[in-house]
């Protein structure tokens, strides 16, 4: 048996890391996180949290804390003639119970997300930077630099680099980032003296040029971008008088924007790797894919990548799985940076450039309401994924697809209540529909499944260990559309593996899930 220090080395205490590191921590891995900075940003950053991310915070039980501190966007708005085009988000059959964007400052997510790692014993190493490691395929050996100057060498079975856009991890492993620079941009955070309509992103179109406004939760204050990218973030009162010139221009009526608190201009990056891991180091976040800030995608995929792998990790080191789960992450989340370099390439292509004519802004509504589905989040599936047992037949969610396409008043159901607090476990999840009799799932195979938690699910009431939901009005079983005998096999992450009915169809899943298989067999 190899000796390690620590089962996983999380490098870069932002979003990422931090998510990455809290839920390591709660499926019990050892885990230490550390970051070269000196303290917490205190600057802004990402400010849009999408539905699929929001869905996340609630299975990850953290919700409750951010939700106070943002504001929802419900809208897109486009100035472009009298009066303004307004498109209100509509997912379309993309269910949620979130079916807005959520503006909450990067610094506040990142408070929220280092309490609920503390809490699970994981305190952030500040000052504490990766220099160097070589893998093998035993274990990664790492050298940090720490807060005394000194040097430390740490032995890991893995290595987890959300160490952001300039990777030391990624450069490391060569991993190359594929794509271009295109565009030079203007972001400034100031307090705007104008009655535009505060649930809504704002697209104007000045000469030579476009700006969008992002609203913050504090009252007047927005995010402010220039496509032009002209100004220099040092003067900050020329700042505040060319977006006042500009918003004036656009709106036409005056419009006085404060000096910003916060300003920086960047080249555009619309870059993934071809990879997201090498052995035992693996990268996630902008680590792995930088895309345009246009559409908020950076913080929200990074999220995604975390909540993908750190399930895989910790299946792999307590011996519940193959080393071979670990390449369904590449399996499933390369595709995904992959095409977010399309769909953020064409914010910048299309929803940049005024429209003229009613042709074009026409053909314009059309594309904001596909721009928000899919920066949204909830129609990325794993349907072609080695964990998913395909099954296009039938109604409610299908193999890949996200469990929870629910509304919010389905939600608030008993039934929803309860199995939502129970999803919220770090383990799979064999649903069992009892109807209003017994259940007749596969309990002897399940017993012997240490990461599989079973959860029965009634019409009526059942007298039972805690593993059972009650769902008297039926919304359970209406909106995954099961019904008795029926049973759904639940990834960590949320997302359906398998779904069918009766002993015989849960051992063939189990047998196409081979990499989940581990020490034990699931017909020993």
């Amino acid at each position: 048996m190899t000796n390690y220090d620590v089962d996983v080395l999380v490098a870069g205490a932002g979003p990422v890391g931090l998510a990455a590191a809290l839920q390591l921590a709660r499926w019990g891995v050892s885990v230490r996180l550390v970051d070269a900075a000196a303290g917490p940003a205190t600057t802004s950053r990402a400010l849009g949290t999408h539905a699929r991310s929001l869905e996340i915070y609630d299975q990850l039980g953290i919700l409750a804390d951010i939700a106070p501190h943002g504001t929802r966007v419900n809208a897109f708005i486009r100035h472009q003639g009298t009066p303004a085009a307004r498109v209100d988000f509509d997912f379309g059959d993309l269910t949620t119970r979130f079916p807005y964007m959520f503006n909450i400052d990067q610094v506040i997510t990142e408070r929220v997300l280092r309490g609920h790692a503390v809490s699970a014993g994981i305190a952030v190493e500040w000052n504490t930077g990766l220099e160097s490691f070589h893998h093998d395929q035993d274990a990664v050996t790492v050298s940090l630099r720490t807060n005394s100057g000194g040097r430390e060498t740490v032995r890991a079975r893995y290595l987890w680099g959300c160490d952001g856009g300039h990777s030391t991890v990624r450069k490391a492993l060569q991993l190359p980032l594929v794509g271009d620079s295109a565009h030079t941009w203007l972001i400034a955070d100031a307090v705007v003296h104008t009655d535009l309509d505060r649930d809504g992103v704002h697209w104007l179109f000045p000469g030579g040029g476009a700006l969008m406004l992002f609203p913050f939760p504090e009252p007047g204050k927005w995010r402010l971008l220039d496509t032009t990218g002209e100004g220099e973030p040092e003067h900050l009162d020329r700042i505040a008088r060319q977006f006042g010139t500009k918003l004036s221009q656009a709106l036409g009526r005056d419009t006085v924007v404060d000096n910003p608190s916060w300003v920086s201009k960047f080249t555009i990056q619309q870059r993934a790797v071809p990879a997201m891991h090498v052995g035992r180091c693996f990268i996630s976040g902008d680590a792995a894919h930088i895309h345009s800030p246009a559409s908020g995608q950076g913080l929200n995929t990074g999220i995604q990548d975390a909540c993908n792998l750190a399930w895989k990790l910790a299946m792999v080191v307590h011996g519940h799985a193959d080393a071979a789960l670990l390449e369904t992450y590449d399996a499933e989340r390369v595709p995904i940076g992959q095409a977010l370099l399309a769909s953020t390439g064409e914010v910048m292509d299309t929803a940049m450039v005024e429209s003229t004519t009613t042709v074009t802004r026409d053909a314009d509504h059309g594309f904001m309401l596909q721009l928000i589905r899919t920066m949204s989040g909830l129609g990325i599936s794993y349907s072609d994924s080695p964990l998913t047992v395909a099954d296009d037949s039938g109604e409610g969610p299908r193999p890949g697809q996200r469990l929870t396409r629910i509304s919010a008043a389905d939600a608030q159901s008993p039934g929803w209540t309860a199995l939502r607090a129970l999803l919220r476990t770090s383990a799979w999840h064999l649903l069992v529909f009892a109807g209003n009799g017994h259940a007749t799932g596969p309990d002897q195979i399940t017993s012997r499944l240490p990461w599989l938690d079973t959860v029965t699910i009634s019409r009526s009431r059942l007298a039972g260990d805690g593993h059972e939901v009650w769902d008297p009005d039926g919304r359970v079983h209406d909106t995954l559309a099961a019904t008795e005998g029926h049973w759904i096999l639940v990834r960590p992450d949320g997302h359906v593996s398998a779904r069918g009915t009766g002993n015989t169809g849960f051992r063939d899943a189990l047998d196409r899930l081979t990499v989940l298989r581990g020490r034990e067999s699931a017909h020993a």
